[in-house]
């Protein structure tokens, strides 16, 4: 027995939140292919159920579904999956689902913070899209339990679509990037505009981006994945989407990660990604969403497995550079942790350096108390940022430190360009500094809020921060040393 927490339709899948199978598996939320089409009849997320299982090789195949309890279900699971093949967004504390389908009909779904379905009376909208011969704006009305809105047909992978709610005399609206067939994968909180140049301000000729993308929600996180020249950006209740640089292309939207049931009381909350690595083949990245850890195919943004949770919440990620390995920092936890690979940083302040060829005890590097927020290696030195606003480099070899430097504010984030002699790093006062060596070579002075996300492609430098803008350096004349 269990609670149905998601229905995929499409991939012929049902996930529960399923009670102890003696023999079998202990209580846990897990997705299952179903035998036939047929057997989601009766699967309605929220409903407590009975269920059949058949083991076929490795595979567990649920042959049916008998409802137990309510439609209606109950709060306790934390779930941003699709229940209807389309892309779920998280809009305050409601979640709208779109579909779009080749013949131009379009659904939104409305339902409550536990996925729930709302009342639809007096609900109005419209739909936007952005279509080869300009945008096309469609009224949205009530069809079942569904908006629904008719257009031409739709042509491609994919569409984008601006969805526009008002209940109860509040508005509701949201980007989505929609598939149109199923080898396409959409996302919520696309910034269909793309790529905009900033507007010139007045004072001194400082240097500006070349564009901004701008999403609604802050940046949480960035990673980069050079040998396909795209950056990966986490943004709260957007997910992860992968561009393609240097023109900032969208690529694909990440799935969410799997369902879960939160303890008993706990309140609803924001979706965010607090950390990203990628694969040194490029095949994978890992996102950390508080505790958890999901890994995702780079090339189709599907899930591919979900590592062991960790105790606290996760602060960084990295990737051991023969792939077999994930690094990772915890908040408040001074220990490293081995997740099939190894881990460095910790809370209180010492760099610990592994080994993982000849074992042995780990080296320690140590100059401040405050936690070491960002670690990345430059050629044969060790860069580091932390709460103290110190920005400090490393000789791997001697475990000395060979250059700091200081910021006004405490720092969060960093990235070493390719060559790796020029470093930049970012945190709460906004500026991003150009470090050659221990010196500032130039301050990047245009965001106007904390700076959560760095990464280098090639000559281009992308940041993104808490207002949601994510902005392209062209730094190609740094990169040239003389």
């Amino acid at each position: 027995m269990g609670d149905v927490v998601a229905v995929d339709e499409k991939a012929e899948r049902v996930t529960i939140s399923h009670d102890d199978i003696p023999g079998l598996m202990g209580a846990m939320t897990m997705g299952f292919s179903v035998r036939s089409p047929q057997v989601l009849a009766a699967a309605r997320p929220g409903t407590r159920v009975r269920f059949g299982l058949e083991q076929e090789g490795n595979d567990l195949i649920v042959t049916r579904i008998v409802p137990l309890g309510s439609p209606e279900g109950r709060p306790g699971i934390h779930d941003h999956t699709p229940h209807h093949g389309g892309v779920v967004a998280m809009v305050g504390m409601l979640h709208l689902e779109a579909v779009a389908a080749p013949e131009g009909r379009l659904r939104v779904y409305l339902t409550d913070v536990w996925r729930r379905p709302l009342p639809l009376t007096g609900v109005t909208g419209t739909v936007t899209l952005n279509l080869a011969d300009g945008r096309h704006q469609l009224p949205l009305v009530v069809r079942d339990d569904a908006l629904e809105a008719g257009g031409p047909p739709l042509a491609g992978r994919e569409v984008a679509a601006h969805v526009q709610l008002t209940r109860e005399g509040q508005p509701i609206e949201m980007h989505f990037v929609l598939p149109v067939d199923t080898g396409a994968a959409g996302a919520a909180e696309v910034p269909l505009d793309g790529c905009v140049p900033p507007a010139p301000r007045p004072g001194p000729a400082d240097r500006l981006p070349r564009c901004v993308l701008t999403f609604h929600q802050p940046v949480t996180a960035m990673a980069v994945e050079p040998a396909a020249s795209t950056v990966l950006v986490a943004v709260v209740d957007g997910g992860v989407t992968a561009w393609r640089m240097p023109r900032a292309e969208f690529v694909l939207g990440f799935a969410p990660p799997p369902p879960i049931a939160v303890p008993g009381g706990a309140p609803p909350h924001p979706d965010a990604a607090n950390a990203v690595a990628v694969s040194p083949d490029g095949r994978e990245a890992v996102v950390a969403f508080e505790n958890r850890l999901v890994v995702h195919a780079t090339d189709s943004g599907r899930v591919q497995r979900e590592l062991p949770a960790l105790r606290g919440v996760v602060r960084t990620l990295g990737w051991s550079p023969d792939g077999k390995g994930i690094l990772a920092t915890v908040f408040y936890d001074a220990a490293a942790h081995l997740l099939a690979a190894d881990d460095v940083g910790s809370e209180v302040g010492p760099i610990a350096l592994f080994d993982l060829v000849s074992g042995g005890p780990p080296r320690l590097l140590v100059e401040s108390r405050r936690a070491v927020e960002n670690l990345a290696f430059a050629g044969d030195h060790l860069v580091s940022v932390g709460g103290d606003g110190v920005v400090r480099a490393w000789d791997v070899a001697t475990g000395a430190v060979i250059g700091r430097a200081q910021a006004p504010g405490a720092l969060y984030r960093l990235a070493v360009a390719p060559g790796g002699h020029l470093v930049a790093s970012a945190g709460l006062d906004r500026g991003i500094r150009l470090f050659d060596g221990s010196v500032v070579v130039e301050t990047l002075a245009w965001h106007e809020a904390a700076v959560w996300g760095l990464a280098w492609v090639g000559p281009l430098l992308v940041s993104g921060d808490a207002q949601g803008r994510v902005a392209l350096w062209d730094l190609g004349d740094r990169l040239a040393r003389p």
